[in-house]
């Protein structure tokens, strides 16, 4: 799996410990104030939807996650059950395991 700098930088602790336990359950905070836990469903690669031709085209890669367990739902668009996309665009504020430990 190759990452692009940014990918890097965001996103690299969270596969890194995906990859020692897959079945991990991550608390997922976020800055508009939802918090969740979350479980890795699976993890690909996928694209930001422009044509390949288009100069802003990007692939990169990203996690599906399922909602668990809601903590805090200061946005009313959480539901237990569902699946999230995170992706270094739009990664959460913080990702903790639950072992306390800061991705």
């Amino acid at each position: 799996m190759f990452f692009s700098d940014n990918e890097k930088r965001v996103m690299e602790k969270l596969f890194l410990s995906i990859n020692v336990n897959p079945s991990q359950i991550y608390i997922l905070t976020y800055s508009d104030g939802d918090i969740i836990e979350a479980q890795v469903d699976t993890c690909y690669e996928t694209d930001n939807g422009l044509d390949e031709d288009v100069p802003d085209y990007e692939e990169y890669h990203a996690c599906a996650m399922r909602i668990v367990k809601i903590i805090v739902d200061k946005t009313q668009k959480l539901k237990e059950g569902s699946l999230i996309e995170i992706n270094y665009h739009n990664y959460p504020q913080y990702i903790k395991d639950l072992q306390g430990n800061m991705l």
